[in-house]
């Protein structure tokens, strides 16, 4: 796959030096900038350069633009999956705190009775109110 990406990336190459080559006039020709914002106090004509050199600069200021954007991306996304392992990591601690606290209350063998108890009174009075309703019946 990588002999692929750099096989690709080599015809792409190929084929922007021979448009480059083949325009070559074009990009060599000097040109100036004209900035007229039809106040006589602000009009400026900018130093004459070739196209060439206004191509790598638009260029240059796209690829710079697409990469802030992308870091201020990167580190949005970096910051939220740090607040989301602190949020994981504490959870992770609540629920071995919740296991220790279960393993005690199921090993206590007090409030072990004590469940019991209370699952013969719930049978119990459960029991009670069908044979009521039977009675009523």
């Amino acid at each position: 796959m990588k002999t692929i990406k750099v096989l690709f990336f080599l015809i792409i190459l190929g084929l922007l030096a021979t448009i480059g080559y083949q325009n070559q006039e074009y990009f060599m020709t000097p040109t100036a900038l004209h900035i007229d914002l039809k106040i006589s106090s602000l009009h400026y004509t900018a130093k004459a350069l070739p196209n060439v050199a206004y191509w790598g600069i638009c260029l240059g200021l796209g690829l710079l633009i697409t990469g802030m954007r992308g870091m201020f991306t990167a580190f949005r996304l970096g910051r939220e999956i740090k607040t989301q392992n602190q949020r994981i990591d504490r959870l992770k601690g609540e629920i071995n705190t919740l296991k220790t606290e279960l393993d005690v209350y199921l090993h206590d063998p007090y409030i072990k009775q004590h469940l019991e108890n209370k699952a013969a009174e719930a049978t119990a009075a459960a029991s009670e109110k069908d044979e009521k309703a039977d009675a009523g019946a």
